[in-house]
C-alpha cells in the first residue's frame, strides 16, 4: 500500500458526526434490503440523507 492510500478504517475515522450518522443509516437500510428481495430503498435512502443534509 502506498502512502496515499487510506484504509476504510482511516476514512471512517475522518468522517464528521453527521457523516457517520448518515453512513450508519445507509448501512442499516442496505442490511434491511438483504432480507427483503423486492425492497426498493430509494425513498428510505433519500429520507436518511434529508435528515442529515436539509
Amino acid at each position: 500500500m502506498s502512502s496515499t492510500e487510506r484504509t476504510e478504517e482511516q476514512v471512517v475515522r475522518e468522517l464528521s458526526d453527521e457523516e457517520r450518522a448518515l453512513l450508519k443509516r445507509v448501512l442499516e437500510i442496505e442490511r434491511a434490503k438483504l432480507h427483503v428481495k423486492e425492497y426498493d430503498a430509494t425513498d428510505d435512502l433519500l429520507a436518511a440523507v434529508k435528515e442529515i443534509i436539509p
